[in-house]
């Protein structure tokens, strides 16, 4: 964990948050041209040895996962067979792996809790998409914590639709603001975390930044970072708002929901467009119109 320490903003965003999708340059010498050509074709073997070992791992042992999934597991653990076929083993809970949005899911995403931020938005290292919380909406006595797993689960699921998307992985912005420890559980903490890192659906969080927490948020921190292996926890970012721009792309303000800052896009219509978006998407892949 690192510790840093709010922001002047551009206009918000006015183009639609969320529409239904519609030259390599080379250079250096020929030596290195031909080493680098090497070290992908190398890597490239080394990944389909990989995906092979988990679909027949898949066949044999009568587990049904999409060709797309196998390559999530993989790619979480960097192609490193025996672990990703462990992870594959470990799953215990697949219906977390093909979540709709209809009834209760959508109407937890309409909470305005957790929502992911538009697709253009990314990190300023590794192309990373970013999702958003406010944990201050989010009452572990009140709600059951499945339905806020649910409500990751699906960003996660959907921020990897597509191989390069999980090779670039997800960012995660949590806006502190208003937090309290009634917005706290051991319970609810530790499944989030076990979510975070990738133990209940494939997605590679790779950032991770907590913003603007109360003083004493130190005592938290003590009871979270057992909860987090040393890899995730260098992940993870203590900061103060004006920092965000150290992870953020560069023009990132017009992206961010106006809960975090004043001139930001209506976090209600980020919700709303994403929500209309994907029953529309899912009902076209299901075939059959979604409840209400």
């Amino acid at each position: 964990m690192m510790i840093s320490s709010p922001l002047a903003s551009p206009s918000a965003l006015k183009a639609p948050l969320f529409s239904i999708p519609s030259g390599l340059a080379v250079g250096g010498s020929s030596s290195s041209s031909a080493a680098g050509s090497s070290q992908q074709s190398h890597s490239r073997r080394k990944e389909e040895l990989c995906l092979q070992i988990l679909r027949t791992f898949c066949e044999v042992s009568e587990i049904q996962l999409s060709d797309h999934t196998i390559f999530r597991y993989a790619c979480l653990h960097h192609f490193k067979a025996a672990k990703a076929k462990a992870a594959i083993q470990n799953c215990h809970d697949k219906h977390y792996l093909d979540l709709r949005m209809q009834g209760e899911l959508a109407e937890q995403f309409r909470a305005c809790v957790l929502l992911p931020l538009p697709a253009d938005l990314t990190t300023k290292k590794g192309n990373s998409s970013v999702f958003y919380m406010r944990p201050s909406r989010y009452n572990p006595t009140k709600t059951p914590t499945k339905k806020i797993i649910e409500n990751m689960c699906y960003i996660l699921n959907d921020r990897c639709n597509t191989r390069q998307r999980a090779r670039d992985g997800v960012a995660f912005v949590a806006n502190m603001k208003g937090w309290t420890m009634h917005n706290f559980s051991m319970d609810y903490c530790r499944q989030f975390m076990h979510c975070l890192q990738g133990h209940i659906v494939p997605t590679r969080v790779e950032l991770f930044l907590i913003v603007n927490p109360p003083s004493w948020f130190g005592n938290v921190w003590k009871l979270m970072k057992p909860m987090l292996s040393r890899s995730f926890s260098r992940k993870v970012h203590i900061v103060k708002q004006e920092k965000l721009a150290d992870y953020l792309m560069n023009g990132y303000e017009q992206f961010l929901p106006d809960d975090l800052i004043a001139s930001g896009i209506s976090t209600s219509e980020i919700v709303e467009d994403y929500v209309d978006l994907k029953r529309y998407e899912d009902e076209d892949e299901t075939g059959f119109e979604l409840s209400l």
